[in-house]
């Protein structure tokens, strides 16, 4: 009975356990099934929401934005960690050959301390037989039989121990001479290529361009630099080829876009898809080859200029034992364009310093007859008017056309032409002489007379300027002369040229200055008449006070237009000879 009581409180602990056990399963079971549900509904509502994403990208042609995003996150990872991969690949391979260069050098090394270890070996050796030969010992038998055997067998060891040492370098050898054999078919594989694409480097340059025949450098940048063009060229044309090609992409594009939005109840709408996702890919990988050709040019170019400045440098280092003679070649080139834009300047203003003369020239003999008009004071007879008149048409004529440019000036000591002669002959040695009382002039006379003396002393300004313009050209070339004597690098010819090119400079600087000083006295013989305060104002008008409001419009109006100086004192003149007629 207690057995049969035992065995049933143990069945009721067991079932009590189970039931237990059970509820345990259930409960966790219902918690992964809770688990699940939650997953299932969260992965439901991403489905859904990619398919309405997908519905409305059908619809409306879109393009997946943040996918490409992520995808082009992806590929800038990849490429990242492709370009650090390839870093850290190279750096190891340096590392390697590195290792393997001090192997080689540590084992050269070893080899050499061997056989110095074996030469003091053998030295010791024979210090120790010298050492008991000296000492002598009883057994003269015994002692040559060992001094019999042990140089024979010294010398076996020694022979052994250098055909070791011979072999190990044989093999050391060996192996650099194969090494040397793979470097050598490269570079013979790779010339081969170039020449087969290049063809063969040019002929040397000339002696002229960098003072005798070129060397091996020179040629090897020669060459390296048409190879850059040629690549730079090819480049350029496939870029030419991809962006068509990209452009064709992008237009079947546009056309696949259009007839998405024309049909989107196609049943070939996801064929179309398919092939527009494939046409991006397609386009994503041209542009990127495009980007990539890019910046293969950009290097390329930048090499080219490398290039091209380490081989004119060379060119200027190549005649390294003729530098100061090309220097001072360069210099006097530098010099002679300087010289030539000195003619040029030369030519313009000797145009310029017979213009002013000429101007000048037309001045004087205007003011000459104002002066003589004016000291008269005595209205010519019709015959004369008529004269006057010819001659103002005559001078007028005179002045409309060009001066004659043949020569470039009076030589020496001569002056600038007879008509100033006779102009001084005609003008009284002293100033103006004062008018007489009867009569005074009028203000229009006044203001021609400031307005002619204003031009002749802007005139006079100019012709300063031109005289320190000429003089600082004529420094610069004694200077340059100088430093040509100071070389030696002038020949006949330049030196004939340059002593024309002072000849001319000395002539058109006298010229001017002695123009300077005429100009000067006609300033100084050229008085403003003062007006007179006794007369009356009952004095009935004259013609020149009633047209006097009419000509000072008109001579305000000349003074203060864009016209030039000769026709600005042609206008003068003819005022002048209006009043004094």
């Amino acid at each position: 009975q207690n057995e049969i009581d035992e065995l049933r409180t143990e069945m009721d602990e067991m079932r009590d356990s189970f039931f237990e056990e059970d509820a345990c399963q259930l409960q966790e079971m219902r918690h992964e099934l809770e688990r699940a549900n939650k997953n299932c509904r969260i992965l439901q509502y991403r489905l859904r929401k990619a398919e309405r994403k997908r519905l409305r990208y059908a619809q409306t042609g879109e393009i997946d934005n943040e996918l490409i995003r992520s995808m082009e996150q992806d590929l800038k990872v990849a490429k990242d960690v492709s370009v650090r991969l390839h870093h850290e690949l190279e750096n190891v391979e340096e590392k390697r050959t590195v290792t393997e260069d001090e192997n080689e050098k540590l084992r050269q090394q070893l080899i050499e301390v061997e056989i110095a270890k074996q030469a003091l070996q053998n030295e010791l050796e024979k210090m120790k037989e010298q050492s008991l030969k000296r000492r002598g010992s009883k057994d003269l038998p015994k002692s040559e039989k060992k001094s019999q055997q042990t140089p024979t067998e010294d010398d076996n060891e020694d022979l052994k121990c250098q055909l070791q040492f011979v072999k190990e370098e044989a093999a050391l050898m060996r192996k650099k001479m194969a090494k040397i054999d793979k470097e050598k078919d490269r570079f013979e594989h790779e010339l081969q290529k170039y020449r087969s694409f290049y063809g063969d480097l040019d002929s040397p340059l000339p002696k002229g361009e960098a003072g005798g025949p070129p060397t091996t450098r020179e040629a090897e940048l020669k060459l390296r630099l048409r190879l850059v063009e040629e690549e730079a060229n090819i480049l350029g044309r496939k870029i030419v080829e991809l962006e068509v090609e990209n452009r064709g992409l992008k237009a079947e594009l546009d056309d696949l876009r259009g007839d998405d939005f024309s049909g989107t109840t196609n049943p070939l709408l996801g064929e179309q898809n398919e092939s527009l996702s494939e046409l991006r890919q397609h386009l994503q990988l041209v542009e990127d080859e495009t980007e990539l050709l890019r910046r293969n040019v950009a290097d390329l170019e930048e090499q080219n200029k490398r290039i091209t400045a380490e081989l004119n440098k060379y060119k200027y280092k190549s005649g390294a034992h003729e530098s100061s003679r090309h220097h001072d070649n360069a210099k006097t080139e530098a010099l002679q364009e300087e010289l030539k834009a000195a003619r040029m300047q030369i030519n313009e203003l000797s145009g310029k310093v017979m213009q002013l003369q000429y101007e000048n020239r037309v001045l004087m003999s205007n003011m000459q007859r104002y002066d003589l008009a004016s000291h008269l004071g005595i209205r010519g007879s019709p015959r004369d008017s008529d004269a006057e008149s010819d001659a103002g048409k005559k001078e007028s004529d005179d002045d409309s056309r060009p001066p004659h440019r043949k020569r470039e000036g009076p030589i020496g000591g001569e002056s600038d032409s007879e008509e100033v002669r006779n102009i001084r002959c005609l003008t009284p040695t002293r100033s103006f002489y004062p008018a007489p009382s009867g009569w005074q002039k009028s203000f229009t006379d006044r203001q021609q007379m400031k307005d002619i003396r204003s031009e002749a002393e802007r005139l006079g300004k100019t012709i300063d300027r031109l005289i320190s313009d000429t003089s600082t050209i004529i420094t610069e070339a004694r200077i340059y002369v100088a430093n040509g004597d100071l070389f030696g690098l002038m020949d006949e010819e330049d030196d004939g040229s340059r002593i024309r090119e002072h000849e001319l400079l000395y002539r058109i600087n006298a010229q001017m200055k002695a123009f300077r000083k005429e100009l000067q006295a006609f300033i100084d013989r050229l008085e403003v008449p003062k007006s007179s305060d006794d007369r009356s104002a009952d004095e009935p008008l004259s013609v020149s006070q009633m047209f006097q409001p009419i000509i000072l419009l008109i001579l305000i109006l000349v003074l203060f237009s864009s016209l030039s100086y000769t026709t600005i004192f042609k206008l003068v003149f003819l005022f002048t000879l209006f009043f004094v007629l």
